[in-house]
């Protein structure tokens, strides 16, 4: 009979998961920006193979916290439709016409996969960094969440997947982008501990209060950043 992994070993296994589809999104992303017939058909790629990783690692370890981070995120990506609504029509800032997908709402219907990923990447970081450094871990994983997104957004552009227009940008990245980035992966981290439980409600009613946290921090963003630069 094996003997029971340690949950050291476990913890270590799900963190090198987690790493491991945050390399493969950035291989990704290089790697189909120099096809120049690059659409959302791309993301849905990059995303399915990821979420094949997250499930395939999920089911074989039989991991609980993996398993409610998968929940927490599918939760995030539906209610994140909202945002990106009211970015589309009333900020007018975000235009997915270039990805040529299937929409849901006003979003590709691959912004839900892409969004539950980002989620349990960054819900995971942040809750480590948060274990371990506490406050302070929150905001090194929102500033690395800051950090991160514009190379994301300049590779969306070359990739056909979403563009921006009409508000201040640093080269192709919204600077209300950058803020809502650092604000609402703070709020990832923190609500990931609910995962560490083994109530579903909870998980269920955290991934409803990240999505609406994305939505609030972009609808701060947008007019602390409008009220600076206009």
């Amino acid at each position: 009979m094996l003997p029971m992994a340690s949950s050291v070993d476990i913890e270590r296994t799900r963190l090198i998961t987690i790493l491991t589809t945050v390399a493969l999104a950035v291989t990704g992303v290089i790697l189909f920006s120099g096809w120049s017939g690059s659409d959302g058909r791309t993301a849905a790629w990059i995303g399915t193979l990821n979420n094949t990783i997250l499930i395939t690692h999920t089911l074989r370890h039989r991991d609980g916290v993996m398993a409610r981070l998968l929940l927490f995120g599918v939760i995030v990506g539906f209610v994140e439709l909202a945002a990106d609504a009211w970015l589309v029509d009333v900020t007018r800032s975000l235009d997915y016409s270039v990805s040529n997908s299937t929409m849901v709402w006003r979003s590709p219907w691959w912004m839900i996969m892409a969004w539950q990923i980002v989620a349990m990447q960054f819900a995971y970081i942040g809750l480590r960094l948060y274990e371990r450094m506490g406050v302070k871990g929150l905001v090194l994983s929102g500033l690395l969440g800051a950090v991160n997104i514009p190379f994301y957004e300049e590779m969306a552009l070359r990739l056909n997947w979403w563009r921006y227009r009409g508000c201040a940008m640093l080269s192709h990245t919204p600077y209300y982008i950058i803020l809502g980035e650092l604000l609402l992966v703070m709020g990832f981290g923190a609500l990931a501990r609910t995962v560490r439980q083994t109530s579903w409600v909870n998980v269920a009613l955290a991934g409803v209060a990240a999505g609406v946290g994305i939505f609030v921090s972009y609808f701060a963003a947008w007019y602390v950043v409008e009220a600076i630069t206009r």
